[in-house]
């Protein structure tokens, strides 16, 4: 059988993709080479042209799976991460192999294959903004001592032992409240029976007593050995303001409030077995109630009401070391008692400091009592509270440490 000269043989379509000859048997002459091959050898730059035009054409599917006898790679598409992935996107454009042509071939159909929105979308990734820092927390404002009344006290200069020095920790003492005796006009025991008097500027030795409405007391010291220094007995709204009363002998009381609303602001009181006693929509404030009088067999109260309703002690100093009854006393004894409030006080003493009872002659329990931001000394003989009924008891603090205490 005849041999074909391999100068006559067709060139093969696959000696462009692979090193190895075509046919076996010696050259009988000068090899041809095929298109792409001459090209890709003489002519670089037409064998870019030519790649990159096959390239869109294998992008189109129309010639490259058959010239080349095999489908596209599916990993040409993808490289194992789809279309628009890092590894799709990370080769180069062009990479001509040492194969003339299949490296160039693989990778331009790589690229054109590639989706636009994938190149978009990664070059949008990559410049994306990075997050601004976060903003460090503010840090929470340190804690504030409660402010001191609007009435009587000074500059705060302490928040315990007020005991020591009440003004200091902004509490009244003798230093804000009450009037400057020495320097008022004397009088003798004064009745008032119109209504809007004003008594002012007065020392009195003896009994104010007051039988009309809408009556100011003010700036006024009375001195009395009688059952009752200032005594409303009829009438309503009576104001008691900077008032000093000093009791001796018989002295039960400072103020006794049978009439309808008292207002006793700034009082300075002392010398009388209880301080002042209290009734319906009454109220005590920035008052100094101390050096109560103690004869044999006493029942001391700082304040102390006996039936009624809608009454406030509020930011007073009340002192009762004498260990007998309380600093502060409501009991039913002869009527019900509601709506009482004992709150930003410095009180001592007391069998308990603070009552809050049904009395004797009247079984009901006294209903919406709060004590509360009161400062309470040691001076106590059995506690701070004794009760019947709900008591409403928060921010009470011991003198001595500033810490809470318990009922």
């Amino acid at each position: 059988m005849s041999r074909v000269p391999a100068r006559h043989s067709k060139p093969s379509r696959f000696s462009a993709r692979t090193s190895t000859r075509a046919r076996v048997g010696p050259p009988a002459g000068p090899r041809k080479r095929s298109l792409i091959a001459g090209a890709l050898r003489h002519k670089p730059a037409w064998a870019a042209v030519t790649v990159a035009g096959l390239a869109l054409i294998a992008a189109a599917g129309l010639a490259v799976p058959h010239w080349l006898g095999q489908a596209p790679r599916a990993t040409a598409m993808n490289n194992a991460g789809g279309p628009g992935s890092s590894q799709a996107s990370a080769g180069p454009v062009m990479q001509l192999s040492g194969q003339a042509g299949t490296g160039a071939i693989r990778n331009a159909t790589a690229r054109s294959s590639r989706p636009r929105s994938g190149h978009i979308h990664k070059r949008r990734h990559a410049h994306a903004r990075p997050p601004a820092p976060a903003q460090p927390a503010p840090a929470p404002p340190p804690p504030s001592q409660p402010a001191p009344s609007s009435g009587a006290g000074g500059s705060v200069t302490r928040h315990t032992d007020c005991l020591v020095s009440p003004h200091s920790c902004g509490f009244p003492d003798a230093t804000n409240t009450g009037a400057d005796c020495s320097s008022l006009t004397p009088s003798g025991s004064i009745t008032v029976t119109t209504n809007g008097t004003v008594i002012s500027g007065k020392n009195v030795t003896g009994q104010i007593a007051v039988r009309a409405s809408n009556v100011t007391i003010e700036n006024t010291c009375v001195r009395s050995s009688t059952f009752y220094p200032i005594d409303f007995t009829s009438g309503s709204n009576l104001t008691i303001r900077h008032v000093t009363v000093t009791g001796s002998g018989d002295c039960q009381r400072a103020v006794e409030p049978e009439g309808d609303g008292v207002i006793m602001d700034a009082m300075n009181v002392s010398g009388c077995i209880d301080g002042v006693q209290m009734s319906s929509n009454d109220v005590l404030e920035n008052s100094y109630i101390h050096d109560l009088l103690f004869p044999p067999g006493s029942h001391n109260d700082g304040v102390q009401q006996n039936g009624g309703s809608h009454d406030v002690v509020r930011h007073n100093t009340i002192l009762n070391p004498h260990n007998q009854t309380s600093c502060v006393n409501f009991t039913t004894d002869f009527g019900p008692i509601s709506d009482i409030t004992i709150t930003g006080n410095l009180l001592n003493g007391g069998n308990y400091t603070v009552y809050s009872r049904a009395g004797w002659g009247n079984g009901s329990d006294p209903t919406g009592v709060s004590v509360t931001d009161n400062h309470f000394g040691s001076a106590d003989v059995f506690g701070l509270l004794t009760a019947d009924g709900p008591v409403a008891w928060s921010g009470n603090v011991s003198d001595a440490t500033g810490q809470a205490v318990g009922r």
